[in-house]
């Protein structure tokens, strides 16, 4: 069982917010947040993409071939709205999928 916290103490995790929204770093916890999340929120079809970065509330994602392009574009919205929910506010717009090449 946890002990009760003293009175007036804050838990470390509001601290460490107010520390990095002192700092101007908001939006990058946010984003880091994000690119963190995308496994769980891409389910299966994250074997075959990786977040790159995000830009303009677009998240960009190397996708390894067109035909899994196209499966992350049936699902894409619902993608956003799992890592937009993992974030607790709408960092995501849109993401922009890019297929990548193979080296040889």
């Amino acid at each position: 069982m946890a002990e009760p916290r003293p009175a007036g103490a804050e838990p470390l995790q509001n601290l460490l917010e107010a520390a990095i929204a002192e700092l101007g770093q908001s939006e990058k916890l946010l984003e880091a947040r994000i690119l963190i999340a995308w496994d769980e929120a891409a389910g299966p079809l994250a074997r075959h993409a990786r977040p790159l970065k995000i830009r303009h509330a677009k998240l960009e994602v190397a996708v390894s071939s067109p035909a899994w392009r196209t499966q992350l574009n049936f699902v894409k919205q619902e993608i956003v709205d799992r890592l937009n929910a993992s974030a607790g506010k709408k960092v995501i717009a849109e993401l922009v999928l890019l297929n990548t090449r193979k080296r040889d």
